[in-house]
């Protein structure tokens, strides 16, 4: 008796990842290898149409529009609405050079769908689109065909089309106007081929539309549309900016565990538990710990409701992984930040942030990471329109470049962290905790020099120097002017001749074999001084700008130690104010 073989069945959920695995690997390819992978698929149709509309919009850009209509051939319905919606407006406005180019690539992509999906699906689009583009004219009967004003066409000697002009002011109306002409004799002509009296109802009820109103409900569908995926109206949109306090975020309620949105592949969420990536963050180390697959199909859905929620406010096209990944990077940098917030105030759990994650919204924890930043940028507006430098009526430039540098992130509409290309950028958004961390201590350094300052009664006017001025060299040119017992106002600084420069220089290093160092009195020396001029004690000062100090005696040793005093050129001392017009 033959055995029998036994059939393995491949159950919904295995062809799910299998088209799920095949989907992340092609969005991973180059556009070329991309394109020619889904064209030889078995079932390239139902992999398109298996594609979150977000993956397919970037795709689709990756690959150009024009060359990847084959894919927008096989693209759904819906899909399809994505397209125009995310490409036919700019803000609460319709693009009608934008809404052409994509109604024109839909139908070249598959004309007979094309145009069953237009007078059905969008139907109120359409004639908006046709009123705005077209002039109507329905002869009499007793009228004669010749009568009918120039310009005019039509196919039943009836009701007759003319292309209204494109404003002359407009950029490449030529252009523009010839890929309007052509698309809508096109599309229009196979209206009256598929249905003529659709067609006759189209062109009556496109001289019917009320305009503002029309447009006014696209907006408002369109909207809606989009508000699912994330893509709220920006003045909704931006709320995600709203900073949340750690104690709010607990009060809130539990997220439901069911889903509404879909997971978008490009919008990269898993990590690898046994190959995490370098400097991974803790919201990346929180996802690695999880299990559960269907856990993070629910944050993959939800982080990419969270990232268009970003794109909305922000107000930024993505048309390219380049701008993607900044966003999927801001998105999951502060959310990091808000779990290492509340990490502080947790009762110490390992698994506390996975639980976090699957109890709260990503985009309140969001708020709580972007709030730290934000408290930063108050903290520093506040410092400003009190300032002793802003009374003075200095510049920012005069925090000299690190400082300026911090300032000029914390000071714009959304603070950034000054990274001064660390990582190839010179500003990026904050990551961690340690970064929101280390910026606060720069600001507190500058806020204690401020202060300083203002307790010694500075006055920085034009000193006759070519050296820019900057706090660094303000501050050392006093102390300079003290230690050389020089007759000038102690609160101004006096720029220094090169003899006098001279002076000082020798009398700052320790004398060594090596390289020098300057010696211990002189810095007892400049505290001691600090000290008598601003009416703080000295452990006071340490306590609060002793970093600072170090790092200021830290610079001058970097430049200087090594520079003979027969070699002091007065063009290249930036740390002190050296008097102008000097020659070697």
């Amino acid at each position: 008796m033959a055995k029998k073989t036994k059939v393995t069945s491949i159950t919904p959920q295995d062809r799910e990842k299998a088209l799920m695995a095949e989907r992340r690997t092609i969005l991973a390819l180059p556009p070329e290898k991309a394109l020619d992978a889904i064209l030889d698929h078995p079932y390239p149709v139902t992999l398109v149409q298996s594609m979150a509309e977000e993956d397919l919009y970037l795709l689709v850009h990756t690959i150009g529009p024009e060359d990847a209509l084959p894919i927008l051939g096989m693209a759904s319905n819906q899909q399809w609405e994505y397209f125009v919606d995310m490409e036919a407006w700019r803000g609460d406005r319709i693009d009608p050079h934008a809404m052409t180019q994509w109604l024109d690539r839909l139908l070249k992509a598959d004309p007979d769908r094309f145009t069953h999906w237009i007078v059905t699906e969008q139907r109120e689009a359409f004639e908006d689109y046709l009123f705005r583009n077209i002039d109507v004219h329905v002869r009499e009967y007793e009228q004669d065909p010749s009568e009918v004003a120039e310009g005019f066409q039509s196919e039943d000697d009836v009701h007759y089309v003319r292309m209204r002009p494109y404003p002359p002011t407009s950029e490449n109306a030529v252009q523009r106007q010839e890929l309007r002409d052509q698309f809508l004799t096109d599309v229009l002509r196979r209206l009256s081929v598929f249905d003529f009296r659709l067609y006759q109802e189209l062109l009556l009820g496109s001289t019917a539309i009320l305009p503002s109103e029309n447009e006014e409900e696209l907006l408002r569908l369109r909207n809606v549309r989009l508000a699912e995926k994330g893509f709220l109206p920006f003045e909704e949109a931006v709320g995600v900016y709203q900073p949340l306090k750690v104690a709010d975020l607990l009060k809130r309620s539990r997220k439901s565990a069911h889903t509404t949105g879909r997971a978008v592949d490009t919008y990269p969420l898993r990590v690898d538990a046994a190959d995490p990536p370098e400097n991974a963050n803790l919201f990346m180390q929180t996802l690695a710990r999880l299990q559960d697959d269907i856990a993070l199909q629910r944050l993959q859905a939800e982080f990419a409701g969270l990232c268009n929620q970003i794109i909305a406010a922000d107000q930024i096209a993505v048309r390219d992984k380049d701008t993607l990944a900044r966003v999927v990077d801001k998105a999951g940098g502060y959310i990091s930040i808000g779990l290492e917030k509340v990490k502080k105030v947790s009762d110490g759990d390992a698994y506390h942030s996975a639980n976090l994650i699957q109890s709260y919204l990503l985009s309140d924890i969001f708020r709580v990471g972007y709030g730290c930043a934000l408290q930063l940028k108050w903290q520093a507006d506040r410092w400003r329109h009190a300032s002793w430098f802003a009374r003075a009526g200095l510049p920012l430039a005069f925090w000299g470049e690190a400082w300026l540098g911090v300032l000029g992130g914390l000071l714009i509409k959304k603070p950034l962290l000054f990274d001064n290309y660390a990582t190839g950028v010179l500003y990026r958004e904050f990551a961690t905790l340690a970064d929101v961390e280390a910026t606060a201590r720069v600001l507190d350094k500058i806020v204690a020099v401020d202060d300083l300052f203002a307790r010694m009664g500075v006055t920085v006017t034009h000193p006759e120097t070519d050296t820019y001025v900057t706090c660094q060299n303000v501050l050392l040119t006093l102390w300079a002017n003290h230690c050389l017992g020089m007759d000038a106002d102690p609160t101004r600084p006096e720029p220094l001749t090169r003899d006098a420069f001279r002076t000082f220089f020798e009398k700052l290093w320790v004398r060594a074999e090596k390289a020098r160092r300057i010696k211990d009195e002189m810095r007892e020396g400049f505290l001691a001084w600090l000290s008598e001029r601003s009416g703080q004690p000295t452990f006071e000062i340490a306590d609060r700008i002793g970093p600072a100090l170090e790092e200021l005696f830290a610079q001058i040793e970097s430049e200087m130690a090594a520079v003979s005093p027969d070699d002091l050129d007065p063009r290249y001392i930036q740390l002190f104010l050296m008097r102008g017009g000097e020659s070697v």
